[in-house]
């Protein structure tokens, strides 16, 4: 039987599991030590931690990724975004499935987009790895994840997986999330489409180059993103710089470092990006992070 992680800091490093998992009495409360108003601003300097489908992706040890339990788990460890895969089923409703299928999350198989909503909720997850009660837990909605975040976290929502931008943002309307949902996506044209829907919508880029950061921060003079993603490459280091130049904070992924310090390497791994100029890491072992970061 796995084993909840612990180590010899100051306390355990994940949180009881009733907190999160379906014995759960519902959301935790905030527990992010960061003002909410530090994730809406581009001068906020703060190290900040996004948990790669709610508490954790491929690398996760916590709760089953993209459900309620994975987001819930968290809010409770305090992290200060949290990152959603959404796509539509067959009958167009928004679920948080990383993958083109379920076969990897699920005990089922078949394509998400060929699937009703109801079908894809019939399947029980895989959730054996994880240490708690997760029987309840079903692939999950984005209007549901949305509305459990609201005051919580802000989400990342990775438009990348759907063409469907009018789903997604009457999603963030519906979930009355347009205050706590980031619009995330490597396309221009969808951040256009989603601004024509929803003017309020706070927006994530994603640039490989200094070339590619100005032209996009051109592209956008009137509402500019509220976060930079920088790709993990050999000139990481001089976009970072660049996108601090221009008044904007840099954001990239660790699962490098994560997967080193799944295998037991020393957690100082993490000292790589924030060395970068870094100022929001997405983690999959977030509370590794956390506690690195000398907030658990």
């Amino acid at each position: 039987m796995p084993v909840a992680s612990t180590d010899a800091g100051p306390g355990p490093l994940v949180p009881p599991a009733e907190l999160f998992d379906c014995r759960a009495p519902g959301v935790p409360d905030r527990t992010s030590s960061t003002p909410p108003s530090c994730l809406f601003d581009r001068a906020c300097r703060t190290r900040l931690v996004t948990g790669h489908r709610g508490a954790g992706g491929d690398l996760g040890s916590v709760a089953p990724e993209d459900t309620l339990a994975a987001y819930r788990a968290g809010i409770a460890l305090g992290v200060d975004f949290v990152e959603t895969d959404p796509r539509p089923t067959k009958d167009g409703v928004l679920v948080n499935v990383h993958d083109t299928t379920v076969d990897r999350v699920t005990t089922g198989t078949g394509s998400v987009d060929q699937m009703t909503l109801a079908e894809v909720q019939a399947l029980p997850l895989r959730t054996d790895k994880y240490v708690g009660d997760f029987a309840c837990e079903r692939i999950t909605t984005l209007v549901d994840l949305l509305r459990a975040c609201v005051g919580k976290a802000a989400v990342l929502v990775d438009a990348n997986k759907t063409d469907r931008v009018d789903l997604l943002v009457q999603a963030i309307q519906d979930a009355g999330a347009v205050d706590w949902a980031i619009f995330d996506t490597s396309g221009v044209a969808k951040i256009d489409q989603a601004l024509l829907l929803e003017p309020n919508l706070h927006t994530m880029i994603r640039v490989t180059s200094v070339a590619d950061l100005d032209a996009q921060l051109q592209h956008f003079p009137a509402h500019p993103p509220i976060i930079v993603e920088v790709d993990r490459n050999d000139a990481t280091a001089e976009v970072a710089s660049a996108v601090h130049d221009r008044g904007h904070r840099a954001f990239t992924d660790v699962f490098v470092e994560d997967l080193v310090v799944a295998l037991d390497g020393p957690p100082r791994e993490y000292d790589k990006s924030w060395a970068l100029g870094i100022d929001i890491v997405e983690t999959d072992r977030p509370a590794e992070m956390l506690r690195y970061l000398g907030r658990r």
